[in-house]
């Protein structure tokens, strides 16, 4: 018998174990998994899949330097096959190291651009590093090869959304309607499009279709509001939580790097100019990913944060600031939370996403410590007949003698209101007001 074939059987021979160690692992069976893994490693620890496996194994243990040891490992055992490729370059992405992450992306695309697999990979890797111009090409060239594939399509038209090519997105979410008509998810996204194009009254053809689907879909309701030019006083918690569930990943890297985004930094500094001895109970309304407290750091106190999608608190929660984090609507978190509880309360890029205020400024003065600081932000809007008016990018702005209203109304003993640029869209800033409100006693 030959090296080879004495090798291949060997690596044979780890089939069963492989295949059971990858069920363990998706049951969470970490200690089972290892276990198998250093079995297989008895029959040779030339199997690229034991590598593999134990780099999954070292990042769900939380041993990021590890895993990437692992796989490096299976990649120099086999730098031709793409799958151990593939595994590494998905791992570089999921750990942020995007540059490293986008060029084994193209060693994998020069291995194998034919094979369905691969090619899904490569487009995972590039959009996880928002990418989204890779992302296209790599989706364009699957295309060649499974032309007119759903998944695909749909896929290449939220690519086109997200990067802010709204015509493209329309062109290709229509191609794949006229493909298969029962495709839901292409007039939701057709939909969105026609919005952020500013033209909402061209998706009735998209609303009727949603609605007929699933009537009593609050997104779905919601949109048909704008689609008939009426203003809602919110957006469903169900819409904010798809947002930012897609962009957990990206977010922070989207928000400081790309959109130049500081409102956390400055006013986590605020607060500790207020309180130098970092001794207060804070509720971060919408606390995203957790940038404020990243930039406030540890505090002689709770820190609570409250934000409707999932994802985003599992980001937040890996800072180790926050001792709870709450996923629900932050209108009900208010309306629940008892009297007199915080010194500070925040509600940063969150109003864009609530028209009507009343009910929160009123909560939010209700559940403050006497003295107590309430800061948030919102868009400006020069002119609107109810005080706020809802943007052609899904966004709310509000005007300053609204909110100047609702603070007095909800018996503030001092607000301040300062206009600034909140961060930059394309380049462009984008104007709001920020706003530091007290209880007074």
């Amino acid at each position: 018998m030959t090296q080879n074939a004495s090798l291949s059987n060997k690596i044979s021979a780890n089939d069963p174990l492989i295949n059971q160690a990858y069920q363990l692992l998706a049951q969470g069976k970490l200690e089972d998994v290892a276990k198998l893994l250093n079995l297989a490693q008895k029959n040779t620890t030339q199997d690229p899949r034991i590598f593999m496996l134990g780099a999954k194994l070292a990042e769900q243990q939380g041993h990021p330097a590890s895993a990437i040891e692992a796989a490096e490992h299976a990649v120099a055992l086999t730098p031709q096959w793409w799958p151990a490729q593939l595994e590494y370059g998905l791992l570089l992405a999921r750990l942020d190291k995007y540059a490293p992450a986008l060029a084994q992306a193209e060693k994998i695309f020069a291995l194998e651009s034919k094979e369905k697999l691969a090619l899904a990979g490569v487009i995972d890797i590039a959009t996880r590093c928002g990418d989204s111009a890779k992302a296209i090409a790599y989706t364009q060239r699957a295309l060649e090869v499974y032309p007119n594939d759903p998944v695909l399509l749909m896929n290449l038209g939220r690519t086109y959304y997200f990067s802010k090519q709204y015509e493209k997105a329309l062109q290709t979410w229509t191609q794949l309607i006229a493909i298969d008509p029962q495709q839901i998810q292409a007039y939701y996204g057709r939909l969105n499009a026609w919005v952020q194009l500013g033209q909402p009254a061209k998706a009735q053809e998209d609303i009727a279709q949603l609605l007929a689907h699933a009537p009593e879909h609050p997104v779905y309701q919601y949109y048909a509001q704008v689609v008939a030019g009426q203003t809602p006083a919110t957006q469903p918690v169900e819409l904010q939580r798809e947002l930012f569930d897609g962009m957990a990943q990206q977010y922070d890297l989207h928000m400081v790097r790309v959109l130049r985004y500081e409102l956390p930094k400055q006013i986590a500094e605020k607060i500790v100019g207020i309180f130098p001895d970092r001794t207060f109970n804070l509720l971060d309304l919408g606390c995203g990913s957790g940038l404020l407290g990243v930039y406030l750091g540890k505090v002689n106190g709770w820190v609570v944060g409250v934000d409707a999608s999932t994802k985003m608190a599992e980001q937040a929660a890996r800072h180790g600031i926050y001792h709870k984090i709450h996923t629900v609507n932050i209108l009900d978190a208010v309306r629940d939370t008892p009297a007199n509880l915080y010194e500070v309360i925040t509600a940063l890029d969150v109003f864009p996403y609530v028209g009507d205020l009343e009910p929160v400024l009123g909560n939010v003065h209700r559940i403050l410590q006497s003295d107590g600081f309430f800061f948030f932000s919102t868009e400006v809007a020069e002119e609107a007949e109810q005080g706020y008016v809802l943007q052609a990018n899904g966004r709310y702005a509000h005007t300053r003698a609204y909110l100047e209203s609702l603070l007095e109304l909800a018996g503030y003993a001092m607000a301040r209101i300062e206009e600034k640029t909140l961060r930059f869209e394309a380049g462009e800033p984008v104007k709001g007001f920020v706003v530091t409100a007290q209880k007074g006693r």
